[in-house]
């Protein structure tokens, strides 16, 4: 069987799957097979599948043929990983360069976890969110920031199959959008393995959302995923989104004072009037905001309900 498995989930994105396949045609290293984990689409995607395009493409569904969410969607291909040494993951409206998979390949090592560098583009023209996107994966390379369970993305990472399998693959209870990537590598770090960036690895994706549908992404995010992942990992509190600012009343209390004296609603107005470099500290500002609110069981901000 082949070396490299590579697990891409996808619902209802025909269009994007389609490149994302391509691409995948077009590597440098093909010692690898690409299991497409269909999450109950209906948009055509089985049948375009069943024409077999690729003869590398095995496609995995769930037995009631449902929408369960990319982490139950992802952990379709667990029972054949043992076939393979090594496992790639990749969503399915990115488009890996052709060299992504040997870029792995060739650095990969049994106790390290290896992340691809994420070139973010925006299908619809000039996007704070794109730019967001762009500033916070440079942020940590910028500030000489070690490489931890936080900067897992399954957009573009790299591990040992047999660990994948050992760690149990991803937390199914974890359905909507946020910190399933995160909740695996937690897990990985405890198990004793690095992370490391493998900057030739690099892979395309598509930012879709309005800075707006971004951000009450996050609210959710903070008042489902949150709660439920520091239920599980206690420990885990001090590492996420500032830690004490969600958890610690007397930070909570500045927080909250910080937010009534910078009003979000005046910051979120500021966006379209200020130059990128602002525009990115100002949404990171709202992020964070969005996240507290959902924390909070608050309703989300009027200004992302318009």
């Amino acid at each position: 069987m082949a070396t490299v498995a590579i697990i891409i989930p996808t619902y209802n994105n025909l269009p994007e799957l389609r490149q994302c396949l391509k691409a995948l045609s077009q590597q440098t290293y093909t010692d690898f097979v690409a299991y497409v984990c269909v999450d109950g689409s209906t948009d055509g995607t089985l049948e375009y599948l069943s024409r077999k395009p690729y003869e590398f493409v095995k496609v995995l569904t769930h037995p009631d043929g449902r929408n369960h969410g990319r982490n139950a969607a992802r952990n379709l291909a667990l029972p054949y990983l043992h076939q393979h040494r090594w496992v790639a993951f990749l969503d399915s409206d990115s488009i890996p360069l052709p060299n992504w998979l040997e870029a792995f390949c060739t650095s990969a090592k049994e106790n390290e976890v290896l992340i691809g560098k994420i070139l973010y583009y925006a299908p619809f023209g000039p996007n704070p969110w794109n730019s967001y996107r762009l500033w916070r994966s440079n942020t940590h390379r910028k500030t000489k920031e070690r490489i931890t369970f936080k900067h897992f993305c399954t957009i573009s990472a790299f591990l040992s199959a047999a660990v994948f399998q050992q760690v149990g693959g991803f937390d199914p209870a974890i359905r909507r959008h946020g910190l399933g990537d995160v909740e695996l590598g937690w897990r990985l770090q405890n198990m004793g393995l690095r992370f490391r960036l493998i900057a030739e690895a690099k892979v395309w994706s598509a930012s879709q959302h309005t800075p707006a549908q971004a951000l009450l992404r996050y609210y959710e995010m903070g008042r489902i995923n949150l709660p439920y992942f520091y239920q599980k990992h206690p420990e885990s509190q001090p590492y996420l989104f500032g830690g004490r600012w969600l958890t610690s009343p007397f930070y909570s209390f500045l927080a909250k004072a910080m937010y009534f004296v910078v009003r979000p609603t005046w910051v979120y107005a500021l966006l379209g009037l200020v130059p990128e470099w602002l525009q990115v500290r100002l949404l990171h500002y709202l992020v964070l905001y969005a996240i507290m609110r959902g924390y909070g069981r608050k309703r989300p901000p009027t200004f992302l309900r318009q």
